[in-house]
């Protein structure tokens, strides 16, 4: 049996487990929330946190296609960009990965045969953590540049606020010049 077959025959419990790895990183009256919830509806995050490292590692499984990686890790990433967590937080599930698969197949570790299987699995999970970092730079600058964007708006309200508040000044001013200029005139006439 080659690593390759191994870890398709457990891939089930690497999952599992590697879905609590993700889900380690929130409190955990959260994290149980997340975890026991299996309705989609009820538990968007669990379920995308349960779809996007299915997909991962099957991705893994086949062959690391790199854009269908992409495809499978931007779900978890987007929601991991958006959250109070720093970058190590938001993307060390990644490597957790590595450790899960030691326990989960502990036998690879000691026949010599998978040696070469052990080696490309972790080149593989280098490269899971490169193109998430790459997805996570992306999705923190669009939350960015978000903030920055209602940061403009915020101030544009405020200066149309005021520029609506030095018109009407301005027209009280000229109303009340107008007024004394009247009255001046119409005194004179009398």
């Amino acid at each position: 049996m080659t690593f390759g077959d191994l870890l398709e025959e457990r891939k089930d419990t690497i999952v599992e487990r590697w879905v609590d790895a993700v889900l380690a990183a929130y409190p955990s009256e959260s994290a149980a929330i997340f975890q026991a919830l299996k309705n989609p509806f009820a538990n968007p995050l669990g379920h995308t946190v349960r779809e996007s490292t299915q997909g991962v590692f099957q991705v893994i499984l086949n062959g690391m296609d790199k854009e269908a990686l992409r495809e499978q890790l931007d779900p978890i990433v987007r929601i991991r960009a958006v959250q109070q967590l720093t970058p190590p937080e938001a993307l060390s599930f990644v490597f957790a990965l590595r450790s899960i698969v030691q326990d989960t197949i502990p036998e690879a570790e000691a026949d010599p045969r998978h040696g070469e299987g052990i080696a490309k699995l972790n080149e593989q999970i280098d490269e899971v953590a490169l193109a998430a970092f790459e997805l996570y730079a992306a999705r923190r600058e669009e939350v960015s540049q978000l903030r920055i964007g209602e940061v403009k708006r915020q101030v544009a309200w405020v200066m149309a606020k005021i520029n609506k508040q030095d018109q009407a000044e301005d027209v009280l001013e000229d109303s009340s010049q107008k007024t004394s200029t009247y009255d001046h005139v119409h005194r004179e006439d009398l």
